[in-house]
């Protein structure tokens, strides 16, 4: 090692100074003296060694020529085999270059073998970068190719390549957003329950997130969303009361400028709602006394709503009202 010994910075995409029609990234890393204290650039590996060869090979990805890039690819491990030690690198490089060509679904092949045989290694962090790039065009629309004749939804695999994510890398910085991006997926194509469930796990599993609020916000707006109204179990309408409660007892700002409390009111009312038809199917099937019941517990649990006022008026009907507590002096 000679004196001027120091490490490798980054490799950069760095522009030249051409003009801008012209104008071409390429590859340049730098390298810390340690003597002078400053960085200087190093000279790229020499061609027809492996890290030339790979050197070559980044260019082309950087410059966006990513046949060139898989052809020499196949060279590459063609002339150096499998077992050598760049040869997870050159995986890396393969996935990317097949991601320039929309060859998602064989970028995602590429990924797993790498995954599936060097995820401990530093560049791991690059393969899920890489991964979750290819979850997201799926969740945009974009189809896969199968046999590269049909075309198929990639929902189904961007969300497994998300819960891969998650579960197998959770101490990976792209854990967290993995769930999230799945989270919303689920609550903007109206799946409300599992987004629920999503935006939950979030809470749960890094409680000191960034988007803590907001997975407590999008978890009580799910579990609303996902109430199929009163002929149906309120189960999820009880969620999201909890959910919206202690949104605002946790962020009572942010709720006052949201209108929580007209929407927790709204839930009362959709509860007391749920209740009188309960009470009105007891009624019609002539359960009377199931009826009264129900009636007169919606008019304690819920007063000042509207159910409650009906709820009154049928317990009058049926000579089942409640006597009017008398005037004080």
């Amino acid at each position: 090692m000679n004196s001027r010994s120091g490490f490798v910075l980054a490799t950069l995409a760095i522009v030249g100074a051409l003009p801008a029609f012209a104008q071409q990234p390429r590859l340049r890393t730098f390298t810390y003296d340690a003597q002078k204290k400053e960085w200087a650039e190093q000279a790229p590996p020499p061609a027809g060694t492996p890290e030339g060869d790979l050197y070559v090979i980044r260019t082309h990805i950087q410059e966006q020529r990513y046949r060139k890039a898989l052809t020499d690819i196949k060279t590459f491990i063609k002339k150096y085999g499998e077992d050598g030690p760049l040869y997870p690198e050159i995986l890396i490089a393969k996935a990317e270059a097949l991601i320039g060509q929309k060859e998602y679904d064989q970028a995602h092949q590429v990924l797993q073998e790498f995954l599936g045989e060097f995820s401990g290694m530093a560049i791991t962090t690059e393969a899920l970068r890489l991964e979750f790039e290819i979850a997201e065009v799926f969740l945009t629309g974009v189809k896969r190719k199968v046999w590269r004749i049909f075309r198929i939804s990639g929902e189904d695999l961007a969300l497994q390549i998300l819960d891969e994510i998650s579960a197998d890398h959770p101490d990976s910085r792209l854990a967290e957003l993995a769930v999230k991006t799945k989270a919303d997926h689920l609550f903007r194509t109206g799946e409300h329950a599992l987004a629920e469930l999503e935006y939950s796990r979030m809470m749960r599993e890094y409680p000191r997130s960034r988007y803590d609020q907001y997975s407590l916000g999008r978890a009580a707006e799910s579990a609303l969303a996902s109430f199929g109204g009163v002929d149906y179990d309120e189960a999820a309408l009880v969620e999201a009361q909890e959910r919206y409660v202690d949104y605002r007892t946790r962020y009572p700002a942010s709720a006052d400028r949201e209108g929580v409390g007209l929407i927790l009111d709204s839930i009362r009312e959709s509860r007391a709602e749920k209740e009188f038809v309960i009470g009105q199917y007891y009624e019609k099937t002539d359960h009377v006394g199931s009826a009264v019941f129900y009636y007169k517990e919606l008019r304690k649990a819920f007063p000042d709503t509207v159910a409650a006022g009906k709820a009154a008026a049928r317990l009058e009907l049926l000579g089942a009202a409640e006597p009017v507590a008398a005037a004080g002096p």
